[in-house]
C-alpha cells in the first residue's frame, strides 16, 4: 500500500521531536512498523539520520541535559575524592601510587573524550533546533498569521538540517 509523503514527514515528527518508540509512532499513524524502518533507513541513505537528530532533540531536553552535567559532575568529584585519597595513603608505594595516578589519568582522559565526542554534533543540532523554536514563538507572538506557512516551511527544512554535517 503506498503512502503520501506528508505520512512520511509525519512519521519522522512523531519518532524525532515527539520521540515516541518507532512502534507507537507508526500505530498511530496506520503505517507498518516495517515500513516506518524503510522510510527511516531511505532517509539515513540520503543524509537525514533520524537517530543523530532524535537524540539532538534528546539533548535540547532539559531532562537529558541535566543528567549528562550530573553524570560529569559526579564522576569529577568521585575523581577527586580518589585523588584526595590517595594524597592521604602513607602507607602506599611509589609504584602502587604511579600505577593508581596512571589509570586515574587514563580514566579521566577517556572520560572528557567521550564528551567532547558526543557534544559537537549534537550540541550543533541542539543549536538549531533551538532557533528554530524560538523562531516559532517569535512568530506565533508577533505574526500569527503566518503560522500555517511557517510550519509548512520548518518541517522540511528541519530535515534538510539534519543532512549537514
Amino acid at each position: 500500500m503506498a503512502h503520501p509523503g506528508e505520512k512520511r514527514t509525519q512519521l519522522r515528527g512523531l519518532y524525532v521531536y515527539q520521540r515516541l518508540a518507532m512502534e507507537t509512532a507508526c500505530k498511530k499513524l496506520g503505517v507498518p512498523r516495517s515500513t516506518g524502518n524503510r522510510w527511516k533507513q531511505e532517509a539515513f541513505d540520503k543524509g537525514d539520520d533520524w537517530e543523530t537528530v532524535r537524540a539532538a532533540v534528546g539533548l535540547g531536553d532539559e531532562n537529558f541535559s541535566t543528567l549528562s552535567k550530573r553524570l560529569l559532575e559526579d564522576y569529577l568529584v568521585q575523581h577527586q575524592a580518589t585523588m584526595d585519597q590517595l594524597r592521604a595513603a602513607t602507607t602506599m608505594s611509589a609504584r602502587d601510587r604511579a600505577d593508581t595516578l596512571a589509570s586515574m589519568s587514563d580514566s579521566f582522559n577517556k572520560t572528557m573524550a567521550s564528551f567532547r565526542r558526543l557534544s559537537p554534533e549534537l550540541n550543533k543540532q541542539a543549536v538549531q533546533l533551538d532557533v528554530l523554536q524560538r523562531l516559532v514563538s517569535f512568530a506565533q507572538a508577533r505574526f500569527p498569521q503566518h503560522l500555517t506557512a511557517m510550519v509548512e516551511l520548518l518541517e522540511p527544512f528541519g530535515e534538510e538540517l539534519a543532512k549537514v554535517k
